[in-house]
């Protein structure tokens, strides 16, 4: 097993170990809580009536 060696800081290799473990953690929630907020916004599609023409659809005119 490696020797557990601290840094110039004081740090040990468990410890960055943890702070990255922590940071996945914390985007991860973000990442979630995003997600949530932005299904929350999210409007229903509109449902177009039968006679109705979608405005993607194109009308063509013989002159």
């Amino acid at each position: 097993m490696a020797k557990m060696v601290s840094t110039r800081f004081g740090f040990q290799w468990r410890d960055y170990v943890q702070a990255d473990a922590e940071c996945d953690r914390y985007w991860q929630a973000q990442k979630a809580e995003k997600r949530s907020l932005i299904e929350a916004t999210k409007k229903s599609p509109r449902v177009a009536a039968q006679d109705e023409k979608k405005t993607s659809e194109k009308i063509y005119i013989d002159f």
